[in-house]
C-alpha cells in the first residue's frame, strides 16, 4: 500500500443519494502532508470549497454562494489568475475534447494543437499550477496515448527537471518520473530527490527505471553524478537483493565504448573514486561473469 499523498484533481464527487449529479475537483492545493484544499466545479463554475484528508474524507465543505473563508477566497483568487492566463493559450473547448484522443484518431482541426498543449503544460510546470489538461485526462480520459499525455512527454523534455519532478508528484503522474532521467546532467539533484522520495514508499520500480534513463543520458565523464547514480543502484541492491547496479553499469559501459572508445575497466578506474562503491562494482561484475 502506497503512503504517497494523493491528488484529487479530476475526481467526481456525487451528491448524497444520487448516482447522476456530481461535482468535479478542478483545483487543488496541498496543505502539508495530510490534506488538500480543493474547489469542486459544476461544469466550468466553482461552487464548493472543501478540505479533504488523504483518505478522501471531507474535513470541511461549503457552498461558495453561502459562505467564505480566507482559504476559500485565496483558492478562488489563484484559480481566477490561472484561468486568465489560460486565455493566452489558443485552445478551444473543441480542442480540449480532441486532446483526449490519440493523434491518429483526433480531428486535429487546430493544426497547432499539440504545440499549444505543450506550451500550456510548460507554463503549468513552471508555476506548479494545477493542470486543467491532466484534470481533464483524469476525469474523461480513456487513452494512454492521448494528445494531452503526448504533449506532456514533449513538455518534460523542455521543462526544468526540478520543477517537473514537483509537478508530476503534485499530480500523481508518477509513471512519468523515469523520463526525468534525461535531465540529470543539468539537474543532478534529481538522483537523490527521486530515490529518497520513492524508496521511502518502496516504489523501487520507478527509481530503477529512472536510473536506467539517467544512465542513458548522464555525461560519461561527470564523475560526481555517475557515482551518485551507481551508489543509488547499490543502495537498492542492498535493500532489495536486486541487480540494478549491474544493469546500470551495462548501460554505461555501452555508452563509454560508443562515445569514447575507452575500455570499461579504464573508464571505471578514472571515474569511480568512492572505495566502497568500487568494491561493490567488482562484486557485481564478478557475479555477472562468475
Amino acid at each position: 500500500m502506497s503512503y504517497l499523498p494523493p491528488s484529487f484533481l479530476g475526481k467526481k464527487v456525487f451528491l448524497e443519494g444520487s448516482d447522476q449529479r456530481f461535482y468535479v475537483v478542478k483545483y487543488e492545493e496541498r496543505q502539508g502532508k495530510d490534506k488538500s484544499n480543493v474547489l469542486l466545479f459544476d461544469q466550468e463554475a466553482p461552487v464548493i470549497f472543501a478540505v479533504i484528508a488523504n483518505d478522501g474524507k471531507f474535513l470541511d465543505s461549503f457552498y461558495l454562494s453561502n459562505k467564505t473563508t480566507k482559504d476559500a477566497l485565496g483558492a478562488l483568487e489563484r484559480f481566477k489568475k490561472i484561468t486568465e492566463r489560460k486565455k493566452n493559450h489558443k485552445v478551444t473547448q473543441e480542442d480540449l475534447r480532441d486532446a483526449l484522443k490519440p493523434e491518429k484518431e483526433a480531428k486535429m482541426k487546430n493544426k497547432n494543437i499539440l504545440k499549444h498543449l505543450v506550451d500550456e503544460h510548460l507554463e503549468d510546470i513552471k508555476n506548479l499550477w494545477p493542470s486543467r489538461l491532466l484534470t481533464l485526462q483524469n476525469t474523461d480520459g480513456k487513452s494512454e496515448d492521448s494528445l494531452i499525455l503526448t504533449a506532456l512527454e514533449k513538455a518534460l523534455e523542455k521543462a526544468n527537471g526540478a520543477k517537473a519532478l514537483q509537478f508530476l508528484i503534485q499530480h500523481r503522474y508518477d509513471s512519468f518520473i523515469p523520463k526525468l532521467g534525461m535531465h540529470v546532467g543539468t539537474c543532478p539533484q534529481l538522483v537523490k530527490e527521486v530515490s529518497d522520495y520513492y524508496l521511502s514508499d518502496n516504489q523501487t520500480d520507478i527509481v530503477e527505471k529512472f536510473l536506467y534513463e539517467a544512465a542513458k543520458n548522464v555525461p560519461v565523464h561527470n564523475d560526481e553524478i555517475i557515482e551518485d547514480i551507481l551508489n543509488t543502484a547499490r543502495r537498492i541492491d542492498h535493500i532489495y537483493y536486486s541487480s540494478v547496479l549491474r544493469h546500470v553499469l551495462s548501460r554505461l559501459f555501452k555508452r563509454v565504448k560508443e562515445q569514447t572508445g575507452e575500455s570499461p575497466k579504464d573508464w571505471l578506474k578514472d571515474t569511480i573514486h568512492d572505495e566502497k562503491l568500487k568494491r561493490s562494482i567488482i562484486t557485481s561484475l564478478k557475479k555477472k561473469t562468475g
